[in-house]
């Protein structure tokens, strides 16, 4: 994927996430609380999603700069 994808995407991630927080909150305090915890099991899901790939990312990079410097050819 590409850099200008990837930042799109990026954004579109973070503004989602913004908006079912701030649906969350609205709907809680209406009154809607059901509506407002499925909403709020889905921001929970992209950010452990999120977390979890970041985790694995940083993971990998660690690992490059580590067994980098022991190759010998």
């Amino acid at each position: 994927m590409d850099e200008k994808k990837k930042g799109k995407l990026q954004i579109l991630v973070i503004i989602l996430m913004i908006l079912l927080l701030v649906a969350t909150f609205i709907l809680f305090f209406i009154g809607k609380y059901m509506v407002a915890f499925i909403l709020f099991g889905i921001f929970m899901l992209i950010l452990n999603f999120i977390s979890s790939w970041k985790n694995l990312d940083n993971a990998d990079y660690v690992y490059r700069k580590i067994h980098k410097g022991n190759q010998k050819w």
